[in-house]
C-alpha cells in the first residue's frame, strides 16, 4: 500500500467517517427530542393519521382579536399569524413613555433575531401619547422599528386578551401568573414561556429559550420524519 493511499484512508477514518454515522444515527429510528414547556389549558384530542386514530393534544392559543397600533394601522391575530413574538401589556394611565427595562429588553433581543416581532399592548391610551421611535432610545434598535408594534387596547380588549388569552390559567401549570411579565409566544399562537422583565435571571433565560424555540422550528423541519418531540 502505498503512502498516499494510506494518508487517504487516514483522512476517510478521521473525518468521513464519524460524519456518517452521526447522519446514519439521526435518520434511523425515532429521536426523542426535549421542547419548550406549553403553558394554558390543554386538550387531549382524536385524530386520524395515515388511516390511524390516535390521541394527540391540542394546546391553548391566543385567540382572535382586533385592535390598531398608535398609527391608527389595524392590528390583528393574523398580523402575527407564523410568527415568533414577544408580547407584553402597559398600563399607559401614568406612563410617557415604554419603561427602560422593556426596551433594555428590545435592544437585548431584536438585533439577535431578525425575524422576532415585539408587541407592545398599550392600555388607557390617549389620542396625544406620542412615543419615541425605538432607534431614538437606543442605537441597538436601529432597523427594528417595523417590528416592534405598539398596539392600543381598550380596557375591555385588554381584559379578554389577559384572561382568554396570554394569561388564561391551567389547573396543571404550576407558574404564577404576573400580568407584568413578557410573554414567549410561538408560530402557532401558543403560549412558551412568561419572563419577569425585572429580572437579570429572567432575561438570561428568555434569551436561551428564543433559541431553544427557533431550533425546535428548525430541527422539525429538517428532519420531522425522525424527531418525536417530548
Amino acid at each position: 500500500m502505498s503512502q498516499k493511499t494510506k494518508k487517504i484512508l487516514v483522512l476517510v477514518a478521521l473525518f468521513i467517517l464519524p460524519a456518517f454515522f452521526f447522519y446514519l444515527l439521526v435518520y434511523t429510528g425515532k429521536h426523542k427530542v426535549n421542547r419548550l414547556h406549553f403553558y394554558g389549558p390543554k386538550e387531549i384530542v382524536q385524530v386520524e393519521k395515515r388511516g390511524s386514530i390516535i390521541y394527540d393534544t391540542t394546546y391553548h392559543s391566543i385567540p382572535f382579536f382586533q385592535a390598531q397600533t398608535l398609527d391608527n394601522i389595524p392590528f390583528t391575530a393574523k398580523t402575527l399569524e407564523g410568527k415568533i413574538y414577544l408580547a407584553h401589556f402597559l398600563d399607559m394611565a401614568n406612563l410617557k413613555d415604554i419603561p427602560k427595562e422593556i426596551t433594555y429588553i428590545a435592544s437585548e433581543i431584536l438585533p439577535t433575531y431578525p425575524s422576532l416581532l415585539f408587541v407592545s399592548y398599550l392600555e388607557n391610551t390617549t389620542n396625544d401619547l406620542n412615543l419615541q421611535a425605538p432607534s431614538e432610545r437606543t442605537k441597538k434598535l436601529d432597523g427594528t422599528d417595523n417590528r416592534w408594534s405598539y398596539v392600543k387596547v381598550d380596557s375591555t380588549t385588554a381584559q379578554y386578551l389577559k384572561l382568554e388569552g396570554y394569561f388564561k390559567p391551567s389547573p396543571t401549570d404550576t407558574v404564577e401568573y404576573d400580568p407584568a411579565s413578557i410573554v414567549l409566544v410561538d408560530m402557532e399562537g401558543r403560549i412558551r414561556g412568561y419572563y419577569n422583565p425585572a429580572f437579570s435571571s429572567d432575561i438570561s433565560n428568555l434569551k436561551k429559550e428564543i433559541s431553544l424555540l427557533y431550533k425546535e422550528y428548525e430541527l422539525a423541519f429538517k428532519t420531522h420524519k425522525y424527531i418525536e418531540f417530548n
